[in-house]
């Protein structure tokens, strides 16, 4: 059960996500336990790990490689206001507080970029929990005393800060140590998806069997980014701002997707996203030596499943790109003479392409087009006036 406000910008264009890797938004692996509860703000994936290249019981199969250019929507053929209304937007009032983040969200979301892009490790802690400590937790939720379904997890592994949960969730387990029961009395939110749970009290039965953080020393941290950073408190300087600013960014584009209203779907484009992603996925097939079919089996889905999934996560993509296209437009936003050209060298150099050529393999002037758009969007999200 999805918290209805997501908290992180949905990817980029598909065009630059493309080059970048193989990221496949909402299509984890389904092996393993797929506990989740109402109280998560987002899917947990399985914790089995899945081997691509086991055998498969379904027969192999060969798959077209997939062009780009037989299913990226012309952007000067989307006419926004038949798909989606975006004249709510304008009056749209955000408070400072609303777009600051808690130094618990900030703590974690730097300490995990050491983790990820450095490879620094956590190690178990023998204290009680801090913010942006990881832990692993049972727990039990209930409402009126009464245990509700998918409120109940074991082993769930969650890092204190990370937004994943409600309000009041995380920080309730803060100061507690592992093998300690307690309990955390939360509210679920007003808009909360799942109208069952909106705005109703609940408790939580925890119980920490684990507590691991990050021990980052002036030394480690100098090492592991080769010199680069000097001391773990310049790290964090300087990507604590980068945390703000995206975080900033994406409570401002979930509040302004709160107000728009679908008209209708547009096909076009939730097919745009449907044959992106299966282009990622083939592409990773063909890293592992196997087709589409032998990777899915492998991941727990079957075709039929798997494209129903990536459907509804092409709605999302296509009435996003629907309302940034929407606003670009209202606010005059113009590619500039020289713009695009100064674009596609970046891109050149910072995917270490040998030339223009190649980049138009994998993208096409619309994706280009849309890209530099929504670099335009983002400099109008971090100038957006808030109230206080």
């Amino acid at each position: 059960m999805k918290k209805y406000q997501s908290k992180k910008i949905l990817a980029k264009a598909c065009a630059t996500v493309a080059i970048a890797g193989l990221l496949m938004t909402g299509c984890e692996s389904k092996r393993g336990d797929d506990t989740t509860t109402a109280a998560d703000t987002t899917t947990q994936a399985g914790t089995s790990a899945a081997d691509p290249t086991s055998e498969s019981e379904e027969p192999s199969t060969e798959y077209k490689p997939i062009d780009p250019n037989d299913y990226v929507v012309d952007l000067d053929s989307i006419v926004i206001s038949d798909y989606v209304d975006i004249s709510k937007v304008k009056d749209l009032k955000i408070t400072t507080d609303d777009v600051t983040a808690s130094d618990t969200f900030i703590k974690y979301n730097v300490d995990s970029m050491l983790v990820s892009n450095y490879g620094l490790e956590l190690t178990e802690q023998d204290r009680v929990v801090k913010a942006g400590d990881t832990v692993t937790i049972d727990y039990k939720g209930y409402i009126n005393g009464v245990r509700f379904d998918g409120g109940v997890a074991s082993g769930y592994e969650l890092g204190i800060g990370s937004s994943k949960f409600i309000s009041g969730f995380e920080d309730g387990i803060i100061g507690h140590r592992a093998n300690e029961e307690f309990e955390i009395h939360v509210t679920f939110p007003e808009d909360y998806a799942d109208k069952d749970f909106a705005g109703r009290d609940a408790v939580f039965k925890i119980k920490i069997t684990k507590i691991r953080a990050l021990e980052a020393t002036d030394e480690k941290v100098k090492e592991k980014t080769e010199g680069k950073y000097e001391t773990y408190q310049a790290f964090f300087d300087e990507k604590s701002v980068e945390v703000k600013q995206n975080y900033h960014d994406s409570i401002i584009l979930g509040k302004i997707m709160s107000v728009v209203e679908e008209k209708k779907e547009h096909e076009g484009l939730i097919n745009e996203y449907v044959q992106d992603q299966l282009a990622r996925v083939d592409s990773m097939c063909a890293s592992y030596g196997v087709d589409r079919l032998t990777y899915l089996n492998a991941m727990g889905y079957d075709v039929s499943e798997f494209e129903s999934i990536l459907r509804e996560n092409g709605k999302a993509y296509s009435k996003q790109k629907l309302t940034i296209l929407g606003i670009c437009r209202e606010k005059g936003y113009k590619i500039e003479d020289g713009e695009m050209e100064e674009f596609k060298q970046r891109l050149i150099k910072d995917y270490s392409l040998e030339s223009e050529a190649k980049l138009m393999e994998v993208m096409t002037a619309d994706e280009l087009e849309y890209q530099l758009f929504y670099d335009k969007f983002l400099n109008y999200l971090k100038e957006y006036k808030t109230v206080d």
